[in-house]
């Protein structure tokens, strides 16, 4: 026996108080009455202090009695009566049905949908069971510890995924409805074609003692396959409209060559066919003729003969121009002569990706002005106080980025809200042309601003010459990203949410260096504007499981910028194939979700019209393609390896004490035992008192 609270044991202590109660209890005196003492002869009195105990019973219904009240606050329980009692009983079973995308090979779903159905009816009066669903996760399909009835309906209701396999979250969610269960026999069973992309060695995964874990393979014989494993894309852009050239790559796992049919659809319409045969065990590429890029984005897809797995017959990808970032340079109320263009026909010679460049002065600067940019250059202007500044913090926060060149500004008007921001603290202005002009000398090549300039022929920056910039002083949150040879920072950058604000110690112009004459200013700009602009490269396709940050794909997003007013942030809807929509915003709290369907998305805007958003690919995910298998016996073998490695009562899938305890409760029992005896106690007590009177 064990006990939950050991320390109300010292109220045992307690039972010494009857004792000395009955010790210190002397005998009555019966007084007799006499008419006259005169008659008596007198005789001294000894006093004697007699301890005797007397009413032993009594005694003995007290001091149980406390000592019932003591061991009941305990929280007694016993730590070997569920495994005395495993053998024999109802039973908690949980029924782990694998619906990955591997499942829709030859009949495996109905083979794993009967085989529940088996175990349902296997299922004793007083058994209960737990149907999961799995693949990339785990969710419970039935209500807990639910009858046969009630599972035989949940297992037709299910339906097989677009998203791989994985064991791991299955029978970590089956541990945790096992450890609550009451039922004194505990099984999983895993029904699964136990792919062994799916289960990794190191997975952890342990059961509460006891469990016995039963796999059902429903593999069956391996059946040769064709798959549509990659699509590729080059872009041409001579001539008035860029030309794409699509490619695909077919897998053949089968033992023999197989000839196919891979069709290229674009905007729903096949467009073109080519006849090819797949090696066995061997891949091959298939080449597509150009065809002109659409004028947006646009669904396309390259399809083969269907085979035994549907799944991987098709893969689905959008063709879209390339998405121009825009971008917002502040200018002075009262700029130098071309304070701006050097900076500003940089951008806009920009190809993948272009830039879209306006340019505004802080005095004219609107809210509106900030919506829908991607970076916002404040070149040499303080940055804005009021609603301007809340939206272009707001901005930031969601992704954006923003570049500051203080220039020979008083960064201590800036407003404080600004300051505590910056990367770095800007001191004084060093002239550099009294000695020798600086030169940057250290750079962060793994940083994205300059990780072209580390390749060969990526450009040389000693040829710059700087006369004057600002002295940074980095905060903790900041990071130097270059140097100049006197070891100042040139370039701090810092994370602000999702976004990026850098600070530039020199200018952008002509003014304080030469830089923007050098070869390297269009490539650093180039690269300066991706990195705090936050611009990704154009995903052809997501895998399902693929978690979509719209915070990070803005060319997803910028159609629709024009029908979103300044202040909305939830004002687009994401359709899933099948129908499903959910509502997200780019820069709001809800700009993530989880595209877990084989099939094209739609994202449209608050006026967009259905059938016209942006289309988003989904395909399975490439690894579950490989049918590769893995021996169910290492999976049982590897979970009762790591359950008995768990010490009993530690962790969060063994019973716990309190789990046990709760079960028993004991105390229930001893604390009745002692007010009964409480009661007897006093029955007995007024009893003795009656008859001594």
């Amino acid at each position: 026996m064990s006990f939950l609270a050991p320390a109300f044991l010292a109220g045992l202590a307690a039972i010494a108080v009857p004792v000395l109660i009955h010790l210190i209890n002397r005998e009555r005196k019966v007084v007799v009455q006499f008419p006259s003492l005169m008659f008596l002869q007198r005789i001294p009195y000894r006093s004697v202090r007699r301890q005797k105990l007397r009413h032993l019973l009594l005694l003995a219904l007290r001091c149980l009695a406390i000592l019932l009240f003591a061991a009941a606050f305990a929280r007694p329980f016993f730590a070997h009566c569920a495994a005395a009692a495993g053998s024999a009983g109802a039973r908690s079973v949980v029924i782990l049905l694998d619906r990955s995308a591997s499942m829709e090979f030859g009949g495996r779903w109905t083979t794993a949908r009967t085989a529940a159905k088996k175990i349902v009816a296997g299922l004793g009066p007083g058994d209960r069971g737990t149907l999961v669903l799995f693949a990339g996760d785990a969710s419970i399909a039935s209500p807990p510890m639910a009858a046969a009835p009630q599972l035989d309906a949940s297992i037709d209701a299910a339906h097989v995924s677009s998203e791989r396999t994985s064991f791991a979250p299955a029978l970590k969610l089956a541990s945790q409805i096992l450890s609550a269960s009451t039922l004194p026999r505990r099984e999983v069973v895993l029904i699964s074609d136990f792919q062994k992309t799916g289960w990794a060695s190191h997975n952890e995964v342990t059961l509460p003692p006891g469990t016995t874990i039963t796999p059902v393979d429903v593999s069956g014989a391996a059946s040769p396959d064709v798959a549509v494993a990659l699509v590729t894309t080059d872009r041409d852009s001579a001539g008035d409209r860029d030309r794409i050239t699509v490619a695909a790559r077919l897998v053949n796992t089968g033992a023999s060559a197989a000839p196919r049919r891979a069709t290229l659809a674009i905007g729903g319409r096949d467009v073109q066919t080519r006849q090819i045969t797949v090696p066995a065990r061997a891949a091959v590429q298939v080449a597509f003729a150009p065809i002109v890029v659409p004028s947006g984005a646009t669904k396309g897809a390259v399809r083969i003969t269907p085979d035994s797995l549907v799944s991987d017959d098709v893969l689905d990808f959008t063709i879209a121009p390339d998405a121009a970032v825009p971008v917002l340079i502040v200018d002075p109320a009262s700029p130098r002569p071309n304070q701006s263009l050097y900076i500003s026909r940089a951008l806009a010679i920009g190809d993948r990706p272009a830039f879209r460049v306006t340019e505004k002065p802080a005095s004219a600067l609107t809210p509106r002005d900030i919506d829908a940019q991607a970076l916002v250059i404040l070149n040499e202007v303080a940055p804005p106080a009021g609603a301007v500044g809340a939206r272009l913090r707001e901005l930031v926060a969601a992704g954006g980025g923003v570049v500051m060149v203080p220039g020979g500004q008083n960064v201590d008007a800036w407003p404080a809200e600004w300051r505590a921001l910056l990367p770095a603290s800007v001191g004084s202005v060093i002239d550099r042309t009294a000695d020798a002009r600086g030169t940057l000398s250290s750079v962060d090549y793994a940083n994205p601003i300059f990780e072209i300039f580390n390749a060969p022929h990526g450009g040389d920056f000693s040829t710059a010459r700087f006369d004057r910039y600002r002295t940074l002083k980095p905060v903790a949150a900041g990071r130097v990203v270059a140097r100049f040879d006197d070891g100042a920072p040139a370039l701090v950058e810092r994370d602000i949410g999702s976004g990026k604000l850098v600070v530039w110690a020199s200018s952008l112009d002509t003014y304080w260096t030469n830089l923007p004459l050098q070869p390297v200013f269009l490539p650093f700009v180039h690269q300066l504007g991706k990195s705090v602009g936050r611009y990704a490269d154009p995903r052809l396709w997501f895998t399902a499981g693929d978690v979509l940050d719209l915070s990070r794909h803005g060319e997803l997003t910028a159609e629709f910028a024009s029908e979103r007013s300044a202040d909305s942030t939830s004002e687009l809807v994401l359709e899933s194939p099948s129908g499903q929509r959910e509502r997200l915003s780019a820069g709001g709290a809800d700009h993530i979700t989880t595209l877990r369907e084989q099939g094209f998305y739609e994202l449209r805007g608050p006026n967009t019209p259905v059938g016209s958003g942006r289309p988003i690919a989904v395909n399975v995910d490439p690894a579950e393609l490989d049918l590769a298998h893995v021996d169910p016996r290492d999976v049982v073998a590897a979970v009762q390896a790591a359950s008995a490695r768990m010490p009993a009562g530690d962790g969060a899938n063994a019973a716990t004490p309190q789990d046990r305890e709760r079960r028993q409760s004991v105390w229930w029992y001893l604390l009745l035992a002692a007010l009964l005896l409480l009661a007897l106690e006093t029955t007995l007590s007024n009893r003795l008192s009656r008859a001594t009177s």
